[in-house]
């Protein structure tokens, strides 16, 4: 399984990137455009905590990540969707979100079975 600092800067990635293509796509430029490259650059930051295993920083994150997909999905309305650029980087963001919480829920529940903490030996 990927380490979650991997899939962490990866989300963070697609988050910032996608969030700003967004934002310069849009003539209008509207500040919620940059919500997403926001959480992004929060969940960057929060990579190298991840990658020396700080717990509390790592439920963190899973939190984060899983507040921003809702915030994004939220964004698209249902009522009036179609396939345009827009809605494509909502999807794509939200998207990712929630398989990088899956990750992250997946990791966490791999390692409470292990118990000694040998999933991160290759790393140290």
């Amino acid at each position: 399984m990927v380490h979650p600092y991997i899939i962490n800067t990866i989300n963070a990635l697609v988050l910032i990137i996608a969030g700003l293509i967004g934002y310069f796509a849009n003539p209008a430029r509207p500040l919620t455009a940059l919500i997403a490259p926001f959480f992004g650059v929060l969940l960057l930051a929060c990579t190298y905590h991840l990658r020396k295993h700080n717990r509390f920083v790592f439920n963190t994150v899973t939190a984060l990540t899983l507040l921003v997909g809702f915030l994004v999905v939220m964004r698209i309305d249902p009522d009036t969707f179609e396939w345009n650029r827009r809605n494509i980087l909502f999807v794509v963001m939200g998207l990712s979100c929630f398989v990088s919480a899956a990750f992250f829920v997946g990791t966490f529940i791999r390692e409470r079975r292990m118990r000694n903490n040998t999933i991160y030996k290759d790393d140290l």
